[in-house]
């Protein structure tokens, strides 16, 4: 599935995103996201076969003009009380989160992905 806006694409990842993602993964702007953190482009190239697998709710953000990876935009589905871990709850809240390599920051990218994953 992709999602196409005016200047972006949300897709799914794929192993060539590997040098793009290891420009905003190799130093994560956020605490938030230092379990991402990769070391190398090996780990980057890993960590794209893992996305590959990540189809629904797991995106790239690329930009229209050229294909060029900048971020990622994710939502997961969740029960809408926090405490209630049973199997039946209904799945109906989801908790987004994003990550832009700062090159690409405060140009409205962000929000730009996140309206159009949520729309």
């Amino acid at each position: 599935m992709e999602i196409m806006t005016e200047r972006l694409i949300l897709r799914p990842f794929r192993l060539e995103d590997a040098k793009d993602a290891f420009e905003y993964l190799e130093h994560p702007e956020s605490k938030c996201f230092l379990e991402m953190k990769l070391g190398t482009i090996l780990e980057a190239r890993e960590e794209m076969k893992k996305r590959q697998k990540e189809t629904e709710y797991y995106f790239a953000i690329t930009l229209t003009e050229n294909g060029k990876v900048i971020g990622e935009i994710e939502a997961y589905p969740e029960p809408s009380e926090p405490h209630d871990a049973r199997e039946t709850s209904p799945h109906d809240t989801f908790s987004p989160c994003w990550m832009l390599n700062r090159k690409y920051q405060n140009k409205g990218y962000a929000y730009e992905a996140a309206h159009a994953f949520w729309t």
